[in-house]
């Protein structure tokens, strides 16, 4: 037995086994050559076929895997799916220079990411060290394999219907799908997920429902939700102590506040519309527990309730995280732009962000702690503000006039 003097040496970081998969022997010799650079802290495979590459899955899972869309035998969508049904906690990530809407149609739910061929490896590399990075967030594998899995969020029931009846009607206009898409964050955050997809060839991130809608257009929505199940219903029976209503009517007021917020402090009309849209999206994660893991969040929501511990306090004593990672981590698989996952993991700690200003999870922290002092959710205990990023960004007494006024107590 080996015996250590002093401090015992440091635990091996377990390596991010990475699969990359191309029928083209050009593109699959340029990703060993250009990826050597991560050999220290990427374990790399690399598969010339679909076939050839299901091998090596059955062997062994990976973290990540990488594919071309079109290759002889076996494609890119067939060993996709076979990947998300032995493995669903693998990021699965498409690279292919070809894409049609029936393409888009084979991809959408097996695919957390589509990148453009030619991509530069350094935008590969930063894609996969993004995603690899929010999921070392989250130590409890089976939320890990419940996340990457989804291929939807169940929406308030009400607004499915509404988002179902607009994609069937002939005279569906991006204005009215807009409307319902920022009333719901399990659809907005659907669509802001294809509209970052490289599918569509957009230049740049797309940051806000308004905007994804109208350059996907009406049509390419009603084409693909008449192919693959993009929205659910959420079954209100489903996780007791849990109310999709109380979650709907927050997540609203806290994405009119957040951008109220930015409106009146920074006057920057486009940051304020990705604060609503931050608002929007940051309980997401309380979709995911409660649809996927309802019993024992039921019980999580429970003893909240009797203990008056706050809910994420609960959270991570039962599952080792909170509902805020569990939602920057999906919506991070599905490519949004880092400003909105940073502001939905954050959005309890915004000083976790080390900024000294006021950014997105700051904005989202005060309008979710204003709200929930002014009106505390049902029984549960609300989350305390976040006095290190009110000292960092110099608004504590703001905050306190912020918080008179929404207690009706302002002179």
């Amino acid at each position: 037995m080996q015996v250590y003097v002093g401090v015992p040496p440091a635990p091996i970081a377990k390596k991010t086994r990475v699969l990359f998969v191309d029928d083209e022997p050009a593109i699959l010799r340029v990703l060993q050559m250009g990826m050597r650079s991560m050999t220290g802290v990427w374990d790399m495979e690399f598969a010339a076929s679909g076939e050839e590459a299901l091998v090596l899955v059955e062997k062994s899972p990976f973290d990540v895997v990488v594919s071309d869309m079109r290759m002889p035998g076996m494609n890119g969508a067939q060993f996709l799916n076979q990947v998300w049904r032995m493995h669903p906690q693998t990021v699965r990530i498409v690279l292919s220079g070809y894409a049609d809407l029936s393409e888009v149609v084979n991809c959408v739910g097996l695919t957390h990411q589509f990148l453009e061929k030619p991509c530069s490896l350094d935008d590969l590399k930063n894609c996969v060290k993004r995603v690899t990075a929010v999921k070392s967030q989250l130590p409890n594998d089976q939320i890990s394999k419940l996340t990457a899995s989804l291929k939807n969020l169940p929406s308030l029931p009400e607004l499915y219907l509404e988002i179902a009846d607009a994609l069937q009607s002939p005279t569906a206009s991006a204005e009215r799908i807009a409307g319902i898409a920022s009333k719901d964050p399990a659809i907005a955050a659907k669509l802001l997920q294809l509209s970052n997809s490289a599918f569509f060839g957009f230049s740049h991130k797309i940051a806000t429902v308004e905007e994804a809608v109208q350059l996907l257009g009406a049509g390419v929505i009603q084409s693909l939700a008449m192919a693959v199940p993009l929205f659910s219903s959420f079954s209100r029976a489903k996780c007791p102590n849990f109310s999709i209503d109380q979650l709907w009517e927050h997540s609203i007021q806290a994405a009119f506040l957040s951008q109220r917020i930015v409106s009146d402090q920074l006057h920057d009309s486009h940051l304020a519309e990705q604060a609503f849209c931050a608002g929007l999206l940051h309980d997401l994660g309380k979709i995911i527990l409660a649809d996927g893991l309802a019993g024992e969040y039921a019980a999580v929501l429970k003893e909240a309730m009797e203990t008056r511990i706050p809910l994420v306090d609960m959270e991570r004593k039962r599952f080792q995280v909170t509902h805020a990672e569990v939602g920057a981590y999906l919506l991070a698989l599905w490519g949004l732009p880092i400003p909105l996952v940073e502001a939905v993991a954050n959005h309890h700690h915004p000083h976790h962000c080390g900024v000294h200003e006021l950014c997105l999870a700051g904005v989202v922290h005060l309008a979710n702690t204003l709200l929930h002092d002014q009106d505390p959710p049902s029984d549960l205990a609300a989350s305390p503000v976040d006095a290190d990023y009110l000292k960092l960004t110099g608004l504590e007494r703001q905050f306190e006039i912020w918080r008179q006024e929404s207690r009706g107590t302002s002179h």
